[in-house]
């Protein structure tokens, strides 16, 4: 009685271990045919590619799923331009040079008028001497010194003013410096805060024949335009660059210290097409925008974006009115990458 009842116990542990390996068996079926069922009710887009131009095609549930919306391009007329950085410059130092400059220069005139009243003494005291002495040598010798030493002043103080100018110029340019040794109008603007002093550089190596007289810079977003007042005296050292002032109206977000970027006009006005930034989708280390090509296929096309505009980029080659996907765009991008992974999935399927 106790041998049946223990091989009873072992072919009860063997159906029950058996039984559990058919549940699991069943369970991993029932997944893989639920992954497949899944696969099948959403099925990768199509995917055309003609001469590396990549062109995806929808149907209408993808198409109503993604969200597709286009939007015609405008027109606009846009120069092409560089990119360069910039820096609002306080001017505290411009007030500090002008102050400077303005004491050289006063100190110039004091020791001129004074040197032009010794020599007026001088001649009068050689009047007398000359007159039957009416005044000593001594005194006729204390003149003459005196008018030599006011002449060493003033020559002294013209020297001073003159470095001064070199200085200053030297270190903003002809233009600025100009309008510090004058006390000029457009320096006062820059010192009362009405208009601001930016300085802005390319990089090394950017072909510019001049300092591009057109430029607009971003501090936050805005468009500014700015007026050029010179080719600065010296190189950026970020850049090694040239380096070029210009000066825009005040405005809270040009603070002095506010870094901007500028795009400096390098040539003609030129039709182009404004493209929004919601178009534009990042891949393979470039910007691409999808260009609606029939009711529901979109071609992929690169985009240059080095020359901004208030709400994206302007684009030439692109023909006014082209109808680009401005939402959805990076839907697109999904699908199109998503249709080249079926064949990795079968691989692996085969191989489970």
């Amino acid at each position: 009685m106790k041998d049946r009842s223990l091989n009873q116990g072992r072919r009860r542990a063997v159906m029950l271990a058996v039984s559990g390996a058919v549940a699991i068996v069943l369970a991993g079926c029932g997944s893989h045919d639920a992954n497949h069922a899944m696969s099948a009710a959403n099925p990768p887009s199509q995917v055309t590619t003609d001469s590396g131009v990549a062109t995806v095609i929808l149907d209408s549930a993808a198409f109503a799923h993604g969200g597709i919306v286009t939007t015609a391009l405008p027109a606009i007329r846009y120069r092409a331009a560089v990119t360069g950085y910039g820096t609002v410059l306080d001017v505290e130092s411009l007030a500090a040079a002008r102050t400077a400059m303005a004491a050289a220069q006063a100190a110039a005139a004091r020791t001129a008028v004074a040197a032009q009243a010794a020599d007026a003494e001088l001649a009068r005291v050689r009047a007398l001497h000359a007159d039957s002495q009416n005044v000593s040598t001594k005194v006729l010798q204390a003149a003459e010194a005196s008018a030599g030493g006011a002449h060493a002043d003033a020559d002294a103080a013209r020297a001073a003013e003159r470095a001064a100018v070199a200085t200053e110029q030297e270190r903003w340019g002809p233009v600025v410096g100009g309008w510090i040794a004058r006390g000029d109008r457009a320096l006062d603007a820059l010192l009362e805060r009405q208009r601001v002093l930016v300085l802005v550089a390319v990089p090394v190596g950017t072909p510019l024949v001049a300092a591009p007289r057109s430029a607009t810079i971003r501090a936050s977003g805005r468009p500014i335009q700015v007026a050029l007042i010179s080719a600065a005296a010296q190189t950026d050292a970020r850049t090694q660059g040239q380096t070029f002032f210009y000066s825009a109206p005040a405005a809270p977000e040009l603070r002095a210290g506010t870094n901007v970027t500028a795009a400096l006009a390098t040539g003609p006005t030129g039709a182009a097409t404004d493209v929004p930034r919601s178009a534009v989708v990042w891949a393979e280390g470039g910007a691409w925008i999808y260009v609606k090509t029939g009711p529901t296929s979109f071609t992929r096309q690169p985009i240059p974006t080095d020359a901004p505009t208030a709400d994206g980029y302007a684009v030439m080659g692109l023909s006014a009115g082209t109808a680009v996907v401005t939402r959805g765009a990076q839907f697109l991008l999904s699908e199109e990458y998503r249709a080249h992974a079926p064949a990795s999935a079968a691989s692996g399927d085969a191989d489970g």
